[in-house]
C-alpha cells in the first residue's frame, strides 16, 4: 500500500482491529455484542475480521471460521501462541529489510514529535508544515520511495519508525505483545484498554497491560475482533 501523509491519528493506512470480550447477555448474538462493545465508547465499529488462529479446523463454536482462522471464539480454540511466533517471525523479516532500506540515513524524528510541536505552538508550526518536515526526512525518504515499488516483500510501516528504530528485539517483541489484543481490548465488563498515544512508551504499557489481562482468562472466554473506522 502507498504511503500517504500522516495524519493525527495513531496508525495510517491500516483499520484499526479491536478485540472484545463480549458481555454474558446470551439474549443477543455475539457479533453483535461486540460491535456494541465498540459503539459504547463512541468508536465506529466497521466488521468482525478474521485475525484468529485456530486450534480446531471446525467448531460450531467459532465465528467466521475459514481456512485456519475466525472472527473469534473461545480462548481455548484460538492458538494465541501460534499468533504471537508468527508475529515475531514476521516481524523479523520485516526489520531486517528495515534495515537495507534505510542504510546510511540517519534517524529520523516520529510523527508524534511533529504533532506536539503544532499542538505547543500552532502559529509557528501549523501542521501542513509539520506533515511536510516529517515526510521530507531522509529515512522517512526512503522509507516511503521502497512502499512505492511495485511487487515490494511487504511495505514498511512509516507509523513504526519509533519501533524500528528501538532494534531489532525491541520491533519482534512489539509485533509478539500486538499479536492477540491488537490495537485495542474491550473486557466483558466494558473497560476499553489502548494505548494513551502513539509513543512507543505508551503502546508497550498498553501491551502489557492488555496482555495481562488475556493472561487471566479462562479458556471459555470469548474473544471477537472488529474493525473500527477512524
Amino acid at each position: 500500500m502507498r504511503a500517504s501523509p500522516p495524519t493525527v491519528s495513531p496508525t495510517v493506512n491500516a483499520p484499526c482491529i479491536v478485540v472484545v470480550c463480549p458481555s454474558s447477555d446470551s439474549r443477543v448474538p455475539l457479533p453483535e455484542r461486540a460491535i456494541n462493545a465498540v459503539t459504547a465508547h463512541g468508536v465506529s465499529a466497521d466488521r468482525l475480521v478474521p485475525r484468529f488462529l485456530t486450534r480446531s479446523r471446525w467448531s460450531r463454536q467459532l465465528i467466521g471460521h475459514r481456512y485456519g482462522r475466525a472472527a473469534g471464539g473461545p480462548l481455548r480454540l484460538l492458538n494465541v501462541d501460534a499468533m504471537r511466533a508468527a508475529a515475531a517471525a514476521a516481524a523479523g523479516r520485516q526489520w531486517l529489510l528495515w534495515q537495507q532500506v534505510v542504510a546510511g540515513t540517519k534517524p529520523a524524528d516520529p510523527f508524534w514529535a511533529y504533532v506536539e510541536r503544532h499542538h505547543a505552538d500552532p502559529d509557528r508550526h501549523p501542521l501542513r508544515r509539520m506533515q511536510a518536515e516529517y515526510l521530507a526526512q531522509p529515512r522517512i525518504l526512503a522509507m516511503t520511495a521502497y512502499n512505492a515499488l511495485p511487487g515490494k516483500p511487504c511495505p514498511l510501516p512509516t507509523a513504526a519508525l519509533e519501533e524500528l528504530q528501538n532494534g531489532y528485539l525491541t520491533y519482534v517483541n512489539l509485533a509478539s505483545l500486538a499479536a492477540v489484543p491488537a490495537d485495542g481490548l474491550i473486557t466483558a465488563d466494558g473497560a476499553h484498554l489502548s494505548s494513551a498515544s502513539q509513543r512507543l512508551a505508551d503502546r508497550l504499557a498498553y501491551l502489557d497491560a492488555a496482555n495481562a489481562h488475556l493472561a487471566d482468562l479462562t479458556g471459555d472466554t470469548v474473544l471477537l475482533a472488529v474493525a473500527t473506522q477512524r
